[in-house]
């Protein structure tokens, strides 16, 4: 944690914006000092700045104890990501399955964060910033499908709010094995036990799910997947609790080692915002047995 820092604003600065002036005499980007600013870390005169405040010379600024922002991730254009939607300051991307949302460490490049931040620089920073930059959500990495990231503070934090108040409609594919036929609603306590999630009796979190078949085969079926809640691998470790797990999902119980596991985030959308991606050929219906 920096320090508190005052500044006098010289005569050379007379007639900038405040978090123009800030950001270049503590080093920090102008979207970090905004994060300070929506914090009410900064002060003019006293009182809380406003973003687009004008200076004079003569003005003192008062920057409270602040954390500096770890470092961001590194932008690499040899990732093909295509963009689905971009609106209100987010943007939603089709994740291709192998490729993990966002960097563990500031040297790795092959995510789709170190991807969208060669087409948009500017959500460096953004949201919980540094190596999670912009990020709204995730999915797994061997999951494909929308996944949306913000560009702005006020966006990343109005999508937060939208998914902590479970009023985002989530719909996911997948081809499971066995015969899965008709509709179930179902609802599980999930807990973490270590790279797996497992049914607990207690010290979980509440997993809602609607599943329906899409297609009934006598090997495997494609099912439609509707999350009322977001846990972590829910659809997975609910899949396998009625011994249905996707195919491909050695984690959880498939025999089958593919590159992936056969599930799809297929749409995204809350008020203001949507985004939908086309299944992959394994993901959509057979025209013949589905077996």
């Amino acid at each position: 944690m920096e320090p508190e820092r005052s500044l006098e604003v010289g005569p050379g600065e007379a007639g900038q914006r405040l978090d123009t002036v800030v950001a270049r005499a503590l080093g920090l980007s102008r979207g970090w000092v905004r994060k300070l600013l929506d914090a009410g870390r900064v002060r003019l005169e006293g009182k809380p700045a406003a973003k687009g405040a004008i200076l004079r010379a003569g003005d003192r600024i008062d920057v409270l104890p602040f954390a500096r922002p770890e470092a961001g991730p590194l932008a690499n254009p040899g990732i093909a990501l295509a963009i689905l939607r971009e609106s209100a300051g987010l943007v939603a991307v089709d994740k291709p399955a192998g490729l993990p949302v966002h960097p563990l460490a500031p040297d790795e490049t092959r995510t789709a964060l170190n991807a969208l931040v060669a087409l948009r620089p500017e959500l460096v920073g953004v949201g919980e910033g540094g190596l999670r930059s912009g990020v709204v959500h995730r999915l797994d990495t061997g999951t494909s499908g929308v996944l949306v990231f913000a560009l702005r503070n006020d966006a990343w934090r109005e999508a937060r709010a939208a998914f902590a108040a479970k009023r985002v409609a989530k719909r996911y594919v997948a081809r499971v094995h066995g015969a899965f036929a008709g509709e179930r609603e179902v609802e599980l306590m999930l807990g973490n036990r270590g790279s797996h999630v497992r049914v607990v009796e207690s010290g979980g979190r509440l997993a809602v799910s609607r599943i329906q078949a899409l297609e009934t085969g006598s090997e495997t079926s494609l099912v439609e997947i509707f999350m009322r809640t977001g846990v972590r691998h829910q659809i997975r470790a609910t899949l396998a609790e009625l011994e249905h797990p996707i195919v491909g999902d050695r984690l959880y119980g498939s025999a089958v080692e593919l590159e992936r596991h056969w599930l799809h985030a297929a749409s995204l959308a809350w008020e203001g915002f949507a985004a939908e991606s086309e299944p992959p050929p394994e993901l959509r219906p057979r025209t013949a047995d589905a077996s």
